[in-house]
């Protein structure tokens, strides 16, 4: 019977080929692939592909020629990169559950004594209510509905705003300043010019909005955001329960083995800290074939985690189903899971951001909130 061949791992060009060249020293056979796209814009470095047999050997030599990140001191995040929460960006578009996503901000705010923007983006709207006629008109009726639009959307926000205030006092937290602006233009575009003046720390998002008639699941405002910040996004549903992050036992945290897991993992733990939150980092495999890489993998990341954090309320598992919509919902309900952490990937957003399609499903149903970080 043909022997099964497997991807040892994802490297660098020269890693990749200093690998190569001990594995043979050592009469393993292998051979690269990707080696022609690492100029790419694709990205995605070359796999080291043996043997199903010579993976126990292999993982050995990984290891002596420290090539796991469990081994490069020079990725170890330094005082977890500073972590902070000083600023707060609160995108509002005016549905609903805006004063939800209000509510999610107010939370943490208290809990970090961060300060808190509204921002809200009209000129859309406003275009949208105008009909097309002759162009004088047509300027002379715009200018007057963005004004009109403008000065209705700060009153709106003061509303909201005012009402986070009054939340905060009853609390007796002070130094937490709330604050308004609204702005014209694409509503993506705005918030990302905004998030670059503001510089927050963490954005606060809803998942649909006034976009709920979309076969997108994110909404495309909020998944072109997702793309382009670098700060963790809290993003809510607008479809669940507000969850009290106080009364949340445990956040679950989907692991592919990226090498920026522990960095996401330290923020998540910076977050969820004042909540005494657990972390629930889980792997989902489809098949037992690739168990031994998949607990090498978990193995390092355990390593990885105990070197730089106090991982006294991190926990790590890895579930084999090969329906893996179906051990979504059972871990999630067994380990009372109340909301997810993932890891953004810049290409193929909306199909990478959520580990496949049962993930996607799983928070369709659950509505669960939704932390994003990024490499």
């Amino acid at each position: 019977m043909e022997e099964k061949i497997i991807t040892l791992g994802t490297y660098s060009f020269s890693q990749a080929q200093l690998l190569k060249a001990r594995l043979e020293s050592e009469n393993i056979d292998c051979y690269l692939k990707n080696i022609n796209l690492i100029q790419s814009a694709i990205g995605t470095g070359v796999k080291v592909k043996i043997s199903e047999s010579n993976l126990s050997k292999a993982l050995d030599i990984i290891d002596e020629l420290e090539l796991t990140y469990a081994s490069n001191k020079h990725e170890l995040p330094t005082a977890i990169d500073n972590i902070d929460i000083n600023r707060i960006l609160v995108p509002i578009d005016f549905s609903n559950f805006s004063p939800k996503i209000c509510d999610y901000a107010t939370d943490i705010a208290r809990k970090f004594n961060a300060d808190i923007l509204l921002f809200h983006t009209y000129f859309v709207a406003a275009m949208e209510a105008v009909p097309l006629s002759e162009s004088y008109a047509y300027n002379s009726t715009i200018m007057e509905v963005i004004a009109e639009m403008e000065e209705s959307s700060k009153k709106k926000l003061q509303l909201l705003a005012d009402e986070i205030k009054e939340k905060l006092k009853a609390d007796n937290i002070d130094g937490v300043e709330v604050s308004c602006d609204v702005s014209g233009g694409t509503p993506a575009v705005e918030i990302l010019n905004r998030y670059d003046s503001y510089k927050p720390d963490l954005l606060i998002m809803g998942s649909r909005g006034e976009t709920a008639g979309t076969s997108n699941l994110l909404g495309s405002v909020v998944a072109d955001v997702i793309e382009e910040v670098k700060v963790p996004v809290l993003i809510i549903s607008d479809q669940g329960e507000h969850i009290n992050f106080d009364n949340t036992k445990n956040i679950m945290y989907a692991t592919n083995f990226d090498k920026a897991d522990v960095r996401a993992i330290a923020k998540l733990q910076h977050i969820s800290k004042p909540y005494n939150i657990n972390i629930k980092c889980v792997h989902f495999e489809k098949s037992e074939a690739d168990s031994t890489v998949t607990i090498h993998k978990m193995a390092i990341l355990k390593k990885y985690i105990s070197r730089v954090l106090d991982d006294t309320n991190i926990s790590c598992d890895i579930i084999t189903n090969k329906y893996t919509e179906e051990a979504l919902d059972k871990y999630v309900i067994e380990n009372n899971i109340q909301a997810i952490a993932i890891m953004a990937h810049k290409h193929n957003l909306l199909q990478r951001l959520f580990f496949g399609h049962s993930s996607r499903e799983l928070f369709i149903k659950t509505h669960m909130p939704i932390f994003v970080f990024h490499e």
